[in-house]
């Protein structure tokens, strides 16, 4: 019975290792190729409160609660490190999960093509309202860029410059 228990173990054990494989980096469905060490900008939850579905709290703050473990909508926004890249590829479960670090003491977890779906991470795929705070954000830019020139912070030059750009 030892035998056999030593056996199964030694097959359990190295058949998830091959079911989980550490990445320095990751291309993902939106085209952005993740690396560790990258900072990455946090959308907002998309559960209907406004918390986080597919980022979660990990490491040692875990509860056994999943609820409690749902970062709160208070987070949108917040700049995380990437710290390590896993893909999983077993028979229930196959996904890429990063574990970030939000400069306190605590990491989190992302599902990301989960994350990049329901735009819980910045530059998510297809998502009507990113393209137009993009677009917002270039005619916010010129209008400041224009307010220093008329200031004349900035010279003619150094304003076409940059409205080019």
């Amino acid at each position: 019975m030892k035998l056999f228990t030593l056996i199964f173990g030694l097959f359990y054990l190295t058949g998830n290792s091959q079911a989980t494989e550490s990445l320095d980096s990751y291309t993902a469905s939106n085209g952005i190729t993740y690396s560790v060490g990258d900072e990455l900008k946090l959308g907002k939850g998309s559960d209907s409160d406004g918390k986080f579905v597919y980022v979660t709290i990990g490491g040692w703050a875990v509860s056994t609660n999943p609820e409690a473990n749902r970062l709160p909508a208070a987070n949108a926004g917040l700049i995380v490190t990437i710290k390590k890249i896993k893909k999983y590829n077993k028979k229930r479960m196959k996904k890429v999960v990063l574990t970030v670090g939000g400069g306190n003491i605590t990491n989190y977890l992302i599902d990301l093509e989960n994350a990049i779906d329901k735009c819980e991470i910045e530059n998510c795929v297809g998502d009507d309202k990113e393209v137009v705070v993009q677009e917002s954000d270039k005619y916010d830019k010129i209008k400041k860029l224009k307010d220093l020139f008329d200031e004349g912070i900035l010279s003619q030059e150094e304003y076409e410059a940059e409205k080019k750009q």
